[in-house]
């Protein structure tokens, strides 16, 4: 199994770690500085269709679907179960499990989305970026080594 030199993978998850932060705290800019420059970012919407963004100024219309929307404060995203596979010099692929919760207390959170992300990383400017992103349910291709029958 190849894996990341330590020091790049806890970069790498850093950069997950700031990823959720800026999403759930509003901070657009520095959401958008996590992508390289011309990134690419593909979400599947609730109705199943994928919407495709590329370049920062175009994913930042996408964050800014959340980030201006009134009920989006409280949200919770989680990403885990990381797997690294090697996608060429300084770029892994990188999968995980995602979820976000809803936490608007004195409610209790509770569960709002979970699905799967596949993400390309690639070393820019000597920091490690996002440079594709997709954002996923659990349904689909993911799941095609079940027997559907």
């Amino acid at each position: 199994m190849t894996r990341p030199p330590v020091e790049d993978e806890l970069a790498i998850r850093e950069l997950y770690a700031r990823y959720c932060w800026a999403l759930d705290t509003g901070d657009t800019d520095g959401y958008c500085e996590l992508f390289t420059r011309d990134a690419e970012a593909t979400e599947e919407t609730a109705s199943g269709e994928l919407e495709v963004r590329t370049g920062r100024a175009e994913i930042r219309k996408l964050v800014l679907k959340f980030h201006e929307r009134p009920d989006f404060p409280g949200h919770q995203h989680q990403m885990a179960q990381l797997v690294f596979e090697p996608a060429g010099p300084d770029r892994w692929i990188v999968r995980s499990y995602a979820w976000a919760t809803i936490n608007r207390p004195p409610a209790h959170p509770y569960l709002h989305w979970c699905g799967h992300i596949r993400d390309v990383v690639a070393r820019e400017g000597g920091e490690w970026k996002i440079a594709a992103k997709a954002i996923m349910g659990w349904s689909g291709e993911v799941l095609s080594r079940f027997n559907s029958k």
